[in-house]
Formats: C-alpha cells, structure tokens, sequence
C-alpha cells in the first residue's frame, strides 16, 4: 500500500486514474495525467506510471496504448475511501428512510435491509447468516397456530428468532405453555447453542416433570438446529441498472458475477467475514479468483459484540465505489439502532 509521504504522489495518481476510469472506462495515458497534474513534469508522470506498473498498479493492454487499473490499484482507492471523508453519505440514507421495521424478527429485518441495500446501490447483496448459535437466550415462547402448527419465538440479545415448527394433534395450548416456561427457566441467558446442546440431558434429568411436552421440546431443538445453519440469501434488485452504462468488458466481468451469485459454496466462503471491519475483495478476469473480475465489499454484522452474520455487496469492478462503500459501512453501522423491531 502507497501510504507514506515520499510516496504520496504516486498515491495521488493511482487514485486518480482509479477515479477516471471508473467514469469513462478510458485506458490512462500521460497525456490525460498531465491534464490534471499541472505542476508535475511530462518526463515525471511517464517514469511514475512506469514505477507503478512494475509496483502491480497498472497494467498495460497493448504496447502503445494506455494503462488500466489493477486489483491493487482497486484496493488502494477502495481503502482511500474507507480511511478519509470521501464517502457520500446523503446519497445512500434512502436505504433506511423509508424502511421502518414491520417485524420483530432479527433474520427478517436483516433481509429487509440486503434487499434496500440491493436497490439503493443497484449492486446484488448477500447476506450470510452464521453466528446465530452464539445469541443468548432471554425469553423462548411457542405459541400454537391454526394448522396444528407452533410458532418459535427465541428472543435474544439481539432481537427475536423465530421459526415455525411442526406441532402434534394432542399438544394442546396449556402443554406450550408449560413448555415456554420450562425452557426459558433452564436456558434463559445461556446460548442457543448451549440450548441445542444440552436441551435432551435437561429434559432426561426432569423425569415426569415433561413427560406431557418432552416430544415438544425435542421440536424445539430440531426447529433451532435448522435456524443457526449458515444461510445465503442473494438479492438482486435492479439486475438490468446494474447492466446500464457498461461497456464490453465490464458486462464480461458482470457475467462473471452473477455465474459466481449461483455458486452458494463459493459466496459463503468469499463472503464470510472475521473482526468488525469492512473487507475488500477483488479478482482479475484471466486468474483462478472465485469472482474473476468481480468485486466485492463485505462486513460482518456485529450486535452486541456478537458476530452474527457477514453482509456484502457483489459487483464488476467498475462501479460507484463511493456510494457502494458508503451505503454498507452506513448500514452495518445502524444495525444496534434497528435489532429486534427497535426503531
């Protein structure tokens, strides 16, 4: 990374040439370079991009023509935006001014937000949900529904899980009840996975106490063991604006990420994400990268210092990096203010 001052002219140029042909999708050239940086000599800025290409910043397509940016060139801009006052934060709050938070469910609120996130950017998002099992647990609640089935409230520290779950014919109301106050009794303010754990020795060490709701709670174990499963929800809202103002190459690298959107495999394990900051990935176009030519932002979805899902945003490499890092850093930044149904 370009960071110290005796470098910061070449820093000044990849991020400028980054920020250009992110416009026009033209090759940078010296000529176009001195057109902006007046007071650096044509003989310095022909030896700074030729420094910087044997660095790994550009490449050149054809002898005599013009350079265009590389995956680290990308990331040098990418992180210029991240660590400075250049991010655009009033052209991306329409992902939560018109959202107001309908449900108490923390996964249907954090679908909710990948979805306007999705269409705020044009970009598809995924969000990944793999930390639920490490929540805990403050209040279980099943409450029978009409068709013989159960409805599994979990609330957490984090807001409420819910699920449904299959419900026997002679389970009547008074057995759920009983059943909620049992288990919040024995789990409140362990984790869902230590619930999931221990739930059968809990219920074995009760004896007759359940032997009316014991096939009940093995309902709820099962009902939980399936809502913690690492899950990828893609959301692709404007799949057409995404296309629009792209050129030949970009739709190649376009193609390439929605072939990479199918391969759930691949998207949980690129998008996946450790800490509590915003990570950047990119791959070129003629390499084995997953993306290949694609470009993704994600961050992990942290509340109460439990991380409990990664959200990202997919893209070709060519897009508006300063509304795309601005809106996810924004949104991941208000997930505390929205948990649970709170507004």
């Amino acid at each position: 990374m370009i960071v110290d001052d005796k470098n910061k002219r070449k820093r000044d140029i990849v991020l400028y040439a980054v920020d250009e042909f992110i416009k026009t999708a033209q090759p940078i050239t010296s000529g176009g370079l001195n057109q902006h940086f007046k007071d650096i000599s044509s003989a310095t800025i022909r030896n700074e991009l030729n420094a910087l290409e044997s660095m790994g910043y550009f490449k050149q397509l054809h002898t005599s023509g013009g350079r265009v940016p590389t995956a680290l060139a990308y990331k040098e801009y990418v992180n210029s935006l991240l660590e400075g006052d250049r991010l655009d934060y009033d052209s991306i709050r329409q992902v939560l001014s018109s959202y107001e938070t309908k449900s108490v469910s923390l996964i249907s609120t954090l679908s909710t937000l990948a979805k306007r996130l999705s269409r705020a950017t044009n970009c598809p998002t995924v969000l990944v949900q793999h930390g639920l099992q490490k929540l805990t647990v403050a209040n279980i609640q099943i409450i029978p529904l009409i068709q013989k089935d159960a409805l599994l409230l979990v609330e957490t520290d984090a807001g409420i899980i819910d699920d449904n779950m299959a419900l026997d014919s002679n389970i009547d109301r008074s057995a759920c009840v009983e059943a909620s106050d049992y288990l919040t009794k024995h789990f409140k303010g362990k984790t869902i996975e230590y619930m999931i754990d221990n739930i059968n020795t809990v219920c074995l060490n009760a004896g007759s106490q359940i032997l009316q709701f014991r096939e009940l709670i093995s309902g709820v174990a099962n009902t939980l063991i399936d809502v913690i499963k690492t899950k990828c929800d893609v959301n692709n809202e404007n799949p057409t604006k995404l296309l629009t103002g792209l050129d030949r190459g970009d739709m190649d690298d376009a193609k390439n990420v929605f072939e990479f959107l199918e391969d759930t495999d691949s998207v949980i394990d690129v998008v996946t994400t450790d800490g509590n900051d915003l990570n950047f990935t990119i791959g070129e176009a003629g390499d084995e990268s997953k993306l290949k030519g694609g470009m993704m932002m994600s961050a992990p979805i942290v509340i109460n210092g439990v991380p409990i899902a990664s959200l990202a945003l997919v893209g070709p490499k060519r897009i508006d990096y300063a509304n795309v890092a601005a809106a996810l850093k924004f949104i991941t930044s208000q997930i505390d203010n929205i948990k649970g149904g709170d507004k």
